[in-house]
């Protein structure tokens, strides 16, 4: 068997086709799964988070005051144990013999001690990791010879870590030379920037450089990676030749170039945000009190979501408007649509509440105290069941997918258990989040970007690139991670390598990473192509050692690509500008807009001031995108404190509770609310904020009840519908509070959780949403009830005089409103929305998107109001101004 191994070379295809049989090129993992297979010790791997749990319980038995990990084991035992054991891995890797525990033990540092502690405890009952397969390699060789004819090591045997030394000097390898790639012969720019970069610093050889375009090296940059990857498409398929192409950071390059009907390069980035691997966290997440409304929002619109699809698109919308779950009316509402639409999904409504209770109606806990290991497992069970139910899809990449969510399932489950038998029957919060990030530590690839025949060799470290190529494309030239330096200090890495362990010097570290990224440049034969990041971005050390190269005023030319855009061999294309903002839009003749048979006053208020938005809404029908996000701000409040006053009303003897009363009861009433639909108000960081609304809800329903003594209401209606009609048709709306005196006079409170604007509206008798309630009572009863706004916010009754609220805070109406009232106010809406019939019947549309008023509004119409943009969902089609 011949072999070629290197430091980087796993999962890389950087290698040239050779035509030998029973060769390979491969990395540390691949030539130890050789090993192991011919010196027969091959075994099952256990994953890392059991040898975390298994360290883990070294540690626990060990621990105690003394020991340095004791305060960091006591905030985070797994994250503490995964540290401790990359530690312990890391110097079995770099030379840890028979010799270093007794000289750890002895070791002036506590640290290294108790490490060495820990290591006796954890003799025998932990799996190994590589550097003691290593080891177990060693010993077999002693014995079996394994299988390899030649091994040629693509670095410096001394490059290795001390483990694999030991391995590779009984295989007697093929050493790599420092430098694999002699510059290509010839005067290309090419050929003298290999020949600079091997230059020894401080020779003479090394001399600056001038740049010129002979087609040997191109360094190329756009704004966007879409931009370059389209470039690098056309150029690949314009001139295909052997190509090594090195991206450290894929982006979007594979699917450009799938696009332009490449062969996908099969680049799979594997990653733990696939679908497949949210839906365990979501199911996790769902544990905790207080409830996470986001996630469960995530969680029932995931496509992968166990709950059936009917249900769960409900619930998301209720949950949407409604943030919160249990006996609610928008929960029973939810609930029993969903049962309407069993039959016709055909699912079963027993199995879907079912569903419900186990994936949205669990019984959450403290993430502190935990929650119980028996509870989980049930929970992943059902998970995984799940997963198993859609195996059988007949798409291969989404079976893949399926089954990289219950292999991540399958992990955990068997990281629990290993728990369980340590003793442990609750897990918290955090340590589950710290197991979840190691069932999921190496992610999922994506299925669907397997390499395709006819695809570049294809390398993410640029050390891979151990073959010469005709030319070589480094995406992305970004500033690499930096090296992390060592957590001990200098006295105990002595007192390591004095125990047997070498840890390579930092210095040396970072020298062999240098000299691993001249790879590329050398690699290439004919032509060298380096794509920067965007303008901006932190670029690579490489570049920067490439423009050192250069004399001052002959640096390397940076192809923009945008320039290309505007090649003449491109065909010219007329300029389409961006419709501009007309204030008039004009109907083709024949073009009719008809009235609606039933408005609203939200409807009215549109088609008032601002008929484009009626327009498109209504007669148009056009519907904004469904995005789901969940109520919150001022919107949440205002619909809470609606509700509360709505279920304090509905209370028999709310009229006349008594103060202690309605304290018990408002303490119960404002938490349950909450809960049913403010749930995202007891997510953590936000207790401040909710019990600043408590204090504000309190003091308003307090000052409610004594505006109603005060005025002796005996009666209050929430949510009265009011239908009535008008010139143009029927109105229907409902209003807040319909409250009843005991002389029989009414009035109309619309509650708001402001107070300035309606204050105003008030002064200037623009108080339109209460005059149509109230023209619309009159016409059942025969007189005009009292209007009235309410402040939620600030507890505040507004109205226009004292006689029906004797403590409402009087708003005197300005001095050229002092004659009109809602009667008046009626009147004006009749001739406002007769003017806009007009127009809509004669084709012309309003398009209102400033405080400028009307060009010729009616004298006796209403005054123009410019409406909130923030509720307009059509202002992008409204066309751009001159500055956008």
């Amino acid at each position: 068997m011949q072999l070629r191994v290197g430091l980087h070379l796993d999962g890389q295809r950087g290698d040239a086709v050779v035509p030998e049989l029973d060769a390979q090129t491969t990395g540390p993992l691949g030539l130890l799964n050789v090993l192991e297979t011919q010196l027969g010790l091959l075994r099952q791997e256990p994953s890392a988070s059991d040898r975390v749990l298994q360290y883990r319980e070294a540690l626990k038995r060990l621990d105690g005051p003394a020991r340095f990990y004791h305060r960091s084991f006591a905030v985070d035992e797994l994250g503490t144990a995964a540290t401790l054991l990359a530690w312990r891995d890391l110097w079995h890797l770099h030379g840890w013999g028979d010799a270093t525990p007794p000289a750890l033990a002895a070791a002036p540092s506590r640290r290294l001690r108790d490490m060495a502690a820990v290591e006796a405890e954890v003799a025998g009952q932990l799996a190994l990791g590589i550097g003691e397969r290593l080891a177990q390699v060693v010993l077999a060789m002693q014995t079996m010879a394994p299988r390899i004819g030649r091994l040629a090591l693509c670095e410096p045997l001394a490059d290795w870590p001390l483990a694999w030394q030991r391995v590779l000097a009984r295989l007697r390898p093929i050493e790599s030379r420092q430098n694999a790639f002699e510059p290509v012969p010839g005067a290309s720019l090419l050929a003298d920037l290999q020949r600079a970069v091997l230059a020894p610093a401080g020779s003479g050889a090394g001399r600056r450089l001038r740049w010129r375009d002979d087609g040997s090296v191109r360094v190329l940059q756009a704004e966007t990676g879409w931009l370059a990857a389209r470039h690098l498409a056309q150029w690949l398929h314009a001139e295909p030749m052997d190509t090594v192409l090195c991206a450290p950071s894929v982006g979007v390059l594979d699917e450009v170039l799938a696009a332009a009907t490449l062969a996908r390069q099969g680049f799979k980035e594997p990653s733990a945000f696939r679908p497949a691997l949210q839906v365990l966290p979501l199911v996790l997440g769902q544990l905790w009190r207080p409830l996470d409304l986001y996630g469960l929002l995530q969680f029932l619109t995931h496509p992968i979501c166990p709950v059936p699809r009917a249900a769960r698109v409900r619930l998301a919308r209720m949950l949407a408007q409604s943030p919160g779950i249990g006996h609610g009316p928008a929960w029973e509402r939810a609930l029993a649509d969903i049962e309407a639409d069993c039959p016709a999904s055909g699912a079963d409504w027993p199995q879907v509440r079912e569903r419900i209770r186990l994936w949205v109606e669990p019984e959450r806990h403290d993430p502190v105290q935990g929650v119980p290991l028996a509870v989980l497992g049930e929970r992943l069970q059902a998970l995984a069941q799940h997963f198993q139910g859609r195996l059988r899809d007949a798409d291969p990449a989404r079976q893949l997918a399926f089954n990289s969510g219950l292999a991540q399932v399958l992990t955990l489950q068997r990281a629990l258990r290993a728990l369980a038998l340590q003793g442990d029957t609750r897990i918290g919060a955090q340590p589950l989040q710290t197991l979840l990030a190691q069932a999921t530590a190496q992610g999922s690839p994506n299925p669907l970007l397997a390499a395709q025949a006819g695809a570049c060799r294809a390398i993410t470290h640029p050390a891979a690139a151990v073959d010469a190529a005709q030319q070589v494309i480094w995406w992305q030239l970004q500033a690499p991670g930096d090296t992390a330096p060592y957590p001990w200090s200098r006295a105990e890495i002595a007192a390591l390598s004095q125990a047997g362990i070498v840890l390579p010097d930092m210095e040396l570290l970072l020298a062999r990473e240098a000299r691993s990224w001249l790879q590329p440049l050398l690699a290439a034969r004919e032509r060298l192509v380096l794509v920067l990041p965007p303008p901006g971005a932190e670029v690579h050390p490489v570049w920067l050692l490439l423009e050192s190269l250069f004399e001052g005023g002959h640096a390397p030319r940076v192809e923009a690509l945008e320039d290309s855009l505007r090649d003449e061999r491109l065909p010219v294309l007329a300029h389409q500008p961006l419709p501009q903002r007309r204030r008039w839009w004009q109907l083709p003749a024949g073009i009719l807009v008809p009235p609606r048979e039933t408005e609203s006053f939200s409807s009215l208020e549109s088609l008032l001031f601002n008929p484009f938005q009626w327009v498109l809404k209504y007669p148009a029908a056009l519907n904004p995108s469904s995005v789901l996000d969940v109520s919150d701000g001022v919107l949440l409040y205002g619909n809470l404190s609606h509700h509360l006053v709505e279920r304090y009303v509905q209370q028999p003897m709310a009229l006349t509770q008594a103060d202690a009363a309605f304290e018990t009861w408002f303490s119960a009433a404002f938490d349950e609310l909450v809960t049913q639909e403010g749930a995202v108000l007891q997510m953590p960081g936000r207790q401040e904020e909710l019990a600043a609304l408590r204090r504000k809800l309190k003091f308003a329903l307090t000052r409610l009840r004594s505006q109603w003594r005060s005025a002796q209401v005996v009666s209050v209606v929430a949510e009265e519908k009011l239908q009535g009609h008008f010139v143009g048709g029927e109105i229907t709306g409902f209003g807040d509070l319909l409250v009843t005196r005991q002389d029989g006079a009414q009035a109309i409170i619309d509650m708001k959780w402001g107070a300035k604007s309606y204050v105003d509206k008030l002064a200037g008798n623009r108080h339109l949403q209460l005059a149509i309630y109230g023209e619309l009572l009159r016409q059942q009863t025969g007189r005009w009830p009292q209007l009235a706004y309410f402040s939620l916010s600030k507890g505040e009754l507004l109205a226009t005089d004292p006689h029906f609220f004797p403590e409402a805070r009087v708003v005197r109406r300005q001095a050229d409103m002092q004659d009109e009232g809602p009667a008046q106010l009626w009147q004006r809406f009749l001739v406002s929305w007769q003017r806009r019939r007009q127009q809509l019947d004669g084709g012309q549309i309003e398009v209102v998107l400033d405080d400028a008023a009307d060009a010729d509004p009616p004298e006796d119409g209403l005054a123009p109001e410019a409406l909130n943009p923030a509720y307009n969902d059509y202002l992008t089609l409204a066309g751009w101004e001159q500055d956008q």
